[in-house]
């Protein structure tokens, strides 16, 4: 991995986990925030709404591949699943502590199942497969590290064909890929990623050749959606994970200046928590259905300057949210408590 001025991390990979959140809440302003459905079928509205989620549905893989990318040649530490888990715990414990005493949600055993046990209602879908990947991240990091580059084209080759363009073409289910919900998915997107660090792929591609490789694939996507089909409209879509792949290659070789590199490294680290909070249970409910619908039906360049706007200033305040929890927990000492965990888990290796 290269080295830049954030020290030993890679601030352009980093800049990628800030950039695919951003694109995950424009994700979900168009869909549960109801931007995309207020739009009139056929107008100019929608074909830019269908246009920013084909450029934005690569974000959950870009994500799930710069795990795979930053760590594949990590140390086993079980403080990563578990501090993952303790975060999703806390905001869900928190938002029914909020929400629950108001009387606008019934204190129902449904409440209570999403608010104790997170990570196994499926509610998190990527917080629970998350959570699996990291468990089998350590054997997923092995074979990684052993690999040949035969192995690893034999595996980008036939994940592409055999988990990519036959379940879509074929509109079948196969494997549990579930579409891309699914941990196995994450699992998919994690050794590819591992995979792209490890040999350096798209090392030698300039920048601006994965740029239009990432808006080819954009523009398939949405050139078959126009068409009348959702077939590449999927995470598990071919034109989806190449364009995510090419955003992942061309933000590693990002040089990143000082001043940019203190914040980045700021936001990067609450990026995951931006996710947590806007789809809590009470917060997905309450704030974010149909919260973008009155974007829809006046001037198309308002209608998109709304959409990603407000998808912005969701991510930037959300992030800002995240950022006190992160100081809260350093001061509650829980992340020595994690040290103290891995330490007594690698004992005697």
């Amino acid at each position: 991995m290269e080295k830049d001025s954030c020290g030993a991390r890679n601030c352009g990979i980093d800049l990628l986990r800030c950039v695919s959140m951003m694109m995950v809440v424009v994700l979900h302003t168009l869909n549960r925030g109801g931007a995309l459905s207020a739009a009139r079928s056929g107008s100019a509205e929608a074909a830019v709404g269908w246009f920013l989620e084909s450029a934005c549905y690569g974000a959950v893989d870009a994500y799930a591949k710069i795990s795979g990318y930053v760590g594949w040649n990590r140390k086993w530490r079980p403080s990563r699943a578990l501090s993952v888990w303790v975060e999703t715990l806390f905001y869900a414990l928190l938002a029914a502590a909020v929400f629950l005493p108001t009387g606008l949600y019934e204190v129902s055993g449904e409440a209570l199942k999403y608010s104790f046990f997170p990570i196994f209602t499926g509610h998190y879908w990527y917080m629970t497969s998350y959570v699996a990947l990291m468990v089998t991240a350590p054997f997923l990091n092995r074979g990684i590290a052993n690999a040949t580059k035969r192995e690893a084209a034999a595996f980008a080759a036939a994940s592409v064909v055999i988990f990519m363009t036959v379940p879509r073409a074929a509109n079948l289910s196969v494997f549990g890929l579930d579409g891309g919900y699914s941990a196995l998915w994450l699992m998919i997107c994690y050794i590819f990623g591992g995979l792209m660090s490890r040999f350096d792929v798209g090392k030698n591609i300039p920048n601006a050749v994965l740029l239009l490789i990432y808006a080819a694939s954009t523009a398939s996507t949405f050139a078959v959606k126009m068409a009348g089909s959702n077939m590449l409209l999927s995470y598990i879509s071919p034109t989806v994970f190449i364009g995510s792949a090419s955003l992942c290659a061309m933000f590693s070789k990002l040089k990143i200046g000082k001043n940019c590199a203190v914040l980045i490294g700021a936001f990067a680290p609450a990026s995951l928590g931006v996710y947590i909070i806007h789809v809590n249970y009470f917060v997905w409910r309450m704030y974010f259905d149909g919260y973008a619908k009155s974007f829809a039906g006046g001037d198309v360049l308002r209608y998109a300057a709304l959409v990603l706007a407000s998808s912005f200033i969701i991510y930037i305040a959300l992030s800002l949210c995240d950022m006190a929890r992160i100081r809260l927990f350093r001061l509650a000492k829980i992340d020595v408590l994690m040290s103290k965990i891995d330490r007594a888990a690698m004992r005697g290796e």
